[in-house]
């Protein structure tokens, strides 16, 4: 497993475990239509996928993209390639530039991610996978 994946994954469980067990709206509660169980207790309908150059599959949110941009970005940048990708902000996540993104249209998650790393602003995007952290085991 390469050392960029690798980190990646830690990255997103830190973020995960950061953002906390309710999904906040846009005015800090939870948006309208969903209910205040956590996210652990969520089943978000998940899909499949074999990336590139592994055989191992990684299960993702349909329709939602992680992109992280470079420091030195704009604060108007992710408005720009949002626009251009028909993209929309669901929420920015704990770490500086990380931020969840929407797909609106019909294109597909590995289109978005490779047309967003193609953007010389952005550091990388990806799925958002689905992770889940097994209980450590007692040893006899």
């Amino acid at each position: 497993m390469s050392t960029r994946f690798t980190t990646k994954i830690v990255l997103f469980g830190l973020i995960f475990i950061t953002m906390g067990c309710v999904s906040p709206g846009r005015d800090g509660n939870t948006t309208s239509g969903e209910s205040k169980m956590p996210l652990s207790e969520k089943k978000p309908k998940e899909i499949e996928n074999t990336l590139p150059g592994s055989d191992q599959a990684h299960k993702y949110v349909p329709g939602q993209v992680l992109v992280k941009l470079k420091p030195e970005a704009e604060a108007t940048t992710l408005n720009t390639i949002a626009g251009e990708l028909g993209l929309e902000t669901i929420q920015p996540l704990s770490l500086p530039g990380i931020y969840l993104m929407k797909i609106i249209g019909d294109e597909s998650v590995e289109s978005i991610v490779k047309k967003l790393e193609m953007y010389d602003t952005v550091e990388y995007s990806e799925p958002n996978y689905i992770i889940q952290i097994e209980p450590e085991r007692k040893s006899e």
